[in-house]
């Protein structure tokens, strides 16, 4: 029942949102107030037994600025609790000490009270451990410079006051005693549990350490020694044991041997940035090779300075990329190759056409091959491009639109009219999905103009441009000839080259739209 009751008083206050670390203090606290006001009351009897009534109000008092202080505890007041602790504990030694004068020896309890402040406080708050210390000794040396004084001075008879003199010593020392059990048993014990954090924690990054998936090192920045490696860099190395490592530097592993100047380029590196990275090809201990990403970080141990050394096997990324990149060649030189193969194949129709059109007669016949063959070069023409670009998948539109005016310009040499070409397209690319219609397109738009913009005039203009805002592709070919309406003529017409246009712009999901104000004006857009 007493134990019950000394645990419910020794944890007054205490809950789980109380920090574990104050638990033991705030503890200590309430078991030092219960101590006193035990200590406190049997003084009461004492001195009721010996008839000092007047001292007696000094200890009622104390009493009951005790039992206050356990109050404040309750409601978790605690560092005010153990300030006014140790002010009303000095106080009442400093009136007993008045009252019975120096020859009591009651003066000797200001030495654990002196301690009392270390026990109660975290060495941290050194303010309130200074300045209660300084309290304690103010009032100790108060007494002296006073010389106890006479005025709370109370007579008592030489018998009674040996008695209480040996009640104080004995008093005094167990009161030591409790001091010094306390501060060694408060710091012993944060002493361990530091001392068990610092060991978990060492075996923590142990653990961490020597089952990482990479070759870790630490290496002395000033010797340039390895002194410490993972079990995986020995296992990575192929060396039977962490020591072997000890005489060594990380770029005595390099399959390539580095120059002082490039080591000399890797430590400004390290002194300027703090780390360093790179891909590096190893040698093992037995001669094997394997490829490493290397990363490197300049750190301070005990204020000096370390390398701290991540080497992470790539082998298998570098095969893979080295195969990825193989197979990459060989599908984009047979793309080159499709792609070659697909502008021949068209150039040979195209001269089947040419040769078929030689045994024609009639005019309007030889013309419509003549259109045929112009638009299986604009398609040819494409293939070329794309054979002549490095990622066989965009051509450079502007590039074409120029070959293909000049294909267009020969195959009408004989026109009468003197034509002129402006061509405005800059840094536009355009995948064969889009190029292969909008050549087509552009194709017919060229020719019609050569075959009826011009009629009756000596000569004339042909404006082609091509524009790429964001997404969206607009091309713009013009002409300053006769004019016609030739909106209403797409509608209407039955001409295959009109037909042709229509379908193409609708393939590509694009808008036509014509005007015919000085000459014929055609807008195609759509998203490239």
């Amino acid at each position: 029942m007493l134990l019950s009751y000394w645990n419910k008083l020794s944890n007054l206050g205490i809950d789980d949102s109380i920090n574990r670390l104050n638990h033991k203090r705030i503890r200590l606290s309430n078991q030092l107030l219960a101590l006193v006001i035990l200590l406190t009351f049997i003084f009461i009897c004492i001195y009721s037994y010996f008839g000092l009534s007047r001292i007696n109000m000094v200890e009622v008092a104390g009493l009951v600025f005790y039992s206050g202080l356990l109050y404040l505890n309750y409601f978790k007041h605690f560092r005010l609790s153990r300030f006014l602790f140790v002010i009303i504990l000095n106080l009442q030694m400093f009136m007993l000490s008045l009252g019975f004068g120096i020859e009591s020896q009651v003066q000797l309890l200001f030495v654990p009270v002196a301690a009392l402040p270390v026990v109660l406080f975290r060495l941290k708050n050194i303010r309130s451990i200074t300045i209660l210390s300084l309290f304690t000794i103010s009032l100790f040396i108060s007494l002296y410079l006073i010389d106890f004084g006479d005025y709370f001075l109370i007579p008592i008879e030489p018998d009674y006051l040996f008695s209480l003199r040996f009640v104080f010593n004995i008093t005094a020392l167990l009161c030591q005693i409790v001091v010094i059990y306390a501060i060694i048993s408060n710091y012993d014990s944060t002493e361990k549990k530091l001392d068990k954090t610092n060991e978990l924690l060492q075996y923590q990054f142990q653990t961490m350490f020597d089952n990482s998936f990479d070759a870790l090192f630490l290496i002395d920045w000033k010797k340039r020694k390895i002194v410490k490696a993972n079990k995986r860099a020995v296992h990575l190395f192929e060396f039977e044991k962490e020591s072997d490592f000890f005489e060594s530097d990380g770029a005595d592993f390099y399959f390539d041997e580095l120059s002082i100047e490039e080591l000399d380029a890797i430590k400004e590196i390290l002194i300027t940035k703090g780390s360093y990275e790179s891909e590096v090809k190893y040698r093992t201990n037995l001669g094997n090779v394997f490829w490493g990403s290397l990363a490197i970080r300049l750190i301070s141990i005990g204020g000096n300075p370390y390398q701290s050394v991540r080497v992470t096997d790539i082998t298998a990324q570098k095969n893979a990329e080295k195969y990825t990149k193989a197979a990459l060649q060989e599908k984009e030189i047979l793309l080159a190759e499709i792609h070659h193969r697909v502008k021949n194949n068209m150039a040979v129709i195209s001269g089947l056409i040419g040769l078929q059109s030689s045994y024609v007669e009639d005019v309007k016949a030889k013309e419509l091959f003549e259109e045929s063959r112009n638009r299986i070069h604009s398609m040819a023409l494409i293939h070329d491009k794309l054979y002549q670009h490095e990622t066989f998948a965009k051509i450079e539109f502007c590039a074409y639109i120029n070959d293909l005016v000049d294909y267009i310009k020969s195959s009408y040499n004989d026109t009468a009219t003197k034509i002129n070409f402006s061509v405005t397209c800059n840094d536009i690319y355009l995948d064969i999905k889009n190029a292969v219609p909008c050549g087509l397109i552009l194709n017919e738009l060229v020719s019609n103009a050569f075959k009826h913009a011009f009629k009756g005039k000596e000569q004339g203009e042909i404006k082609i441009v091509c524009t790429k805002m964001g997404e969206k592709f607009t091309m713009m070919v013009a002409d300053d000839g006769v004019g016609y309406d030739a909106e209403t003529a797409l509608k209407k017409s039955n001409s295959l080259g009109l037909t042709l246009i229509n379908a193409l712009v609708e393939q590509v999901s694009g808008t036509l739209k014509t005007t015919h104000q000085k000459g014929t004006a055609y807008y195609i857009s759509f998203e490239a």
